[in-house]
């Protein structure tokens, strides 16, 4: 009888610790699928943002939003504020739609430009203003063909042309003006503004034999940085030395390149 009565408290506990393993499982399971879809608030990118944008640009432009994602599904390093970025910029263009995280943003002073720059090419950057840069429209990652325009070298009066025997190639003179496309799908690595202060003497000299009074103010330079072939940067390289370069924006997958005749002023309304 005891011994019955002693298998029966047995059986009990047993089971008793059954129950409460199974609960336990049960409880750990719901408490990590709750977790998993738990909704938290971080920050996503409201619109496409291009590399080298200033944190303190997609705060004022409202570049990024709130948004309640499930746990489960958060990216690593997930920011919910901007406020330890303020001055720091972005590392790598950011889509619409993208969790922001911390390994997106960088110190300018960490930005180098000899990475982005394709094998076998190399940068070369040139001056633009407004008109020539596709009224600022061009950014980072863009394609663009470049136009130049050449003038006739001044020639003296009753000057002849240099005179050539039969084993050299005759060279190509420019003899009207003329505008051509120059190179054709040229990435653009980088557009960037740069002020320089510039001292000019002012009309009013002063003190005769004194120093001259100096007037200051400030330049604003744009330039925008191509990748081109070592060939093609020095056909950029001298037209904008010898000539006029214009910048056209081209769909980002680039156009077909045909060769074209260039335009004069015999041809321009053909």
């Amino acid at each position: 009888m005891k011994l019955r009565i002693i298998l029966l408290f047995v059986a009990i506990i047993i089971g008793a610790v059954a129950v409460f393993g199974v609960l336990a499982y049960v409880s750990s399971i719901r408490t990590s699928v709750e977790r998993e879809v738990e909704k938290v608030e971080v920050l996503v990118a409201a619109q496409n943002i291009p590399k080298e944008t200033s944190v303190e640009t997609i705060i004022s432009a409202k570049g990024v939003v709130t948004l309640a994602i499930p746990r489960k599904y958060l990216a690593d390093g997930v920011l919910t504020t901007l406020d330890n970025y303020k001055g720091y910029v972005v590392a790598a263009p950011i889509n619409k739609g993208e969790q922001i995280t911390s390994t997106k943003f960088i110190k300018p002073e960490e930005i180098g430009l000899a990475f982005m720059v394709p094998s076998d090419m190399v940068a070369v950057s040139i001056p633009v203003n407004e008109v020539i840069g596709v009224s600022n429209l061009i950014n980072v990652g863009d394609k663009v063909n470049v136009i130049a325009t050449f003038a006739p070298p001044q020639q003296q009066a009753g000057t002849a042309p240099p005179e050539t025997t039969e084993a050299e190639e005759a060279p190509i003179l420019i003899q009207k003006e003329i505008t051509k496309t120059l190179l054709w799908n040229v990435e653009v690595l980088y557009v960037g503004t740069r002020i320089v202060t510039e001292k000019t003497p002012t009309q009013e000299g002063g003190i005769l034999g004194g120093q001259a009074e100096q007037e200051t103010r400030e330049i604003k330079i744009t330039t925008v940085t191509l990748a081109v072939t070592p060939e093609d940067s020095e056909k950029l390289v001298f037209s904008e030395e010898m000539g006029s370069v214009w910048l056209a924006l081209i769909p980002t997958k680039g156009i077909e390149k045909e060769e074209t005749t260039g335009r004069t002023l015999d041809n321009i309304f053909q």
